[in-house]
């Protein structure tokens, strides 16, 4: 992560006029969050008598930098920075700002009032032919990370590689939204130690910065960019909409649908209907359990399925892709120990180790939430943590997935 932070101190330069009206006292946020994160999970298997010492650097470095107000956008970058010392991918820093809200797109004034702010005169930009760039990333190779990728509806992004190694920024090269220009840099990343990639973002409605971690580039696809090279998205779930579903495929293949494991009330609720019913179905030999961006939840809501799959289901076919994430990839992993599951798709996201079901803490100065972790599952799944869990049969991203997964089921039964 290291490069990547040394790549995005630039845009805070860009962005120093702006700054200076939105400062926090960051050392009192450190503080706060160096105590936060010693009575994690994370920090205990991770650095407790074994890198303390690095951590203690990192947090004097950090600390040197904060003699004085800063703008929440480099303390929101320290902060990150300090947290990243822990592989834990589940946790991050959260910053507060809304510089543009997207109600007042219909608002010719609030954009223009917008694009006159000291924020956005000084929001960066490269300066180079945008013609010419989005002419060579075009011909950039289907699987290189470089490339024209498109977020419908918004921009049209062109990465590139920067001078040091591993290191990317998002060029905006087109934009049907009235707030982003030509030229503009939508995002930075970098890839990490997995082959995926982290990167800071603006929001493309409220320009708030943000990093999302550990994100899969496969298919053309890297999060809500897309490459223009095929239309296939089998990846991504774009069945019925909803949670628990049922579909009696045919006599010998029954279809489950759960996009989430949530512990809410009503979602409790719908498991235990769901669970009921399903107890009363007659057994068969395949089942299909489909849980692509299922962003995980409560395991008392996902583990009472796994005997009952057990007893009704000769063989579980488990579809993931690369948002199957915590709760759902625990599930998968359980699943797969039981011995009588095939888990294919593609690879999970690889948030699996640690957890939280206590409310996140905000700053003393207000402006940042830390997303620290209080669960622990370290010792069954941090071997997955960033990694993610592999399918035994990837996918064709060609066609559908859940086709794909019935045909491998008649080519299994006729043998």
């Amino acid at each position: 992560m290291k490069s990547l932070f040394t790549l995005v101190l630039l845009l805070f330069v860009h962005s120093f006029a702006f700054a200076q009206t939105n400062t926090c006292d960051c050392k009192k946020d450190l503080d706060f969050l160096v105590k936060k994160m010693k009575k994690t999970p994370g920090y205990k298997h991770q650095i407790k008598k074994k890198k303390e010492t690095e951590f203690d650097a990192l947090y004097e470095e950090l600390a040197s930098q904060m003699t004085s107000e800063i703008s929440v956008e480099e303390c929101f970058r320290l902060l990150s920075k300090q947290m990243d010392i822990v592989k834990d991918y589940h946790s991050g820093v959260t910053l507060h700002t809304t510089y543009f809200s997207k109600d007042n797109l219909e608002s010719a004034e609030k954009i223009t009032e917008f694009k006159n702010s000291d924020f956005y005169k000084s929001f960066p930009k490269i300066d180079t032919d945008i013609t010419a760039l989005r002419k060579r990333l075009q011909a950039m190779p289907d699987d290189a990370f470089e490339g024209v990728y498109y977020m419908k509806g918004a921009l049209v992004i062109g990465i590139t590689k920067t001078e040091t190694n591993n290191e990317y920024i998002g060029v905006v090269l087109e934009s049907e939204l009235p707030t982003w220009e030509a030229g503009q840099i939508h995002f930075y990343a970098t890839k990490n130690e997995y082959g995926k990639y982290d990167i800071y973002n603006y929001h493309v409605d409220t320009f708030n910065l943000r990093l999302v971690k550990n994100l899969t580039f496969e298919n053309g696809r890297i999060w809500s960019y897309k490459k223009a090279f095929n239309d296939y998205n089998h990846e991504l779930y774009a069945g019925e909409e909803g949670n628990w579903i049922f579909q009696e495929l045919n006599d010998s293949v029954h279809y489950i649908r759960i996009s989430h494991f949530s512990g809410s009330r009503s979602n409790r609720k719908a498991q235990k209907q769901f669970y009921s019913e399903l107890e009363g179905k007659n057994p068969t030999q395949n089942l299909i359990l489909d849980l692509r961006s299922n962003g995980g939840g409560s395991f008392e809501v996902s583990d009472p399925f796994l005997s009952l799959f057990k007893e009704m289901y000769g063989t579980i076919y488990i579809i993931t892709n690369g948002y199957t994430a915590s709760n759902a990839e625990q599930f998968t992993a359980k699943l797969i120990a039981q011995g009588n599951t095939i888990h294919v798709g593609q690879t999970t996201f690889g948030i699996i180790a640690y957890g939280s079901d206590k409310e996140w803490p905000t700053s003393p100065s207000g402006k940042f939430t830390f997303k620290v972790m209080d669960m622990d599952f370290h010792n069954d799944y941090f071997k997955y943590e960033g990694k993610g869990i592999e399918p035994a049969i990837k996918l064709d991203f060609s066609s559908d997935w859940v086709e794909q997964t019935v045909q491998r089921i008649v080519a299994n039964q006729a043998n």
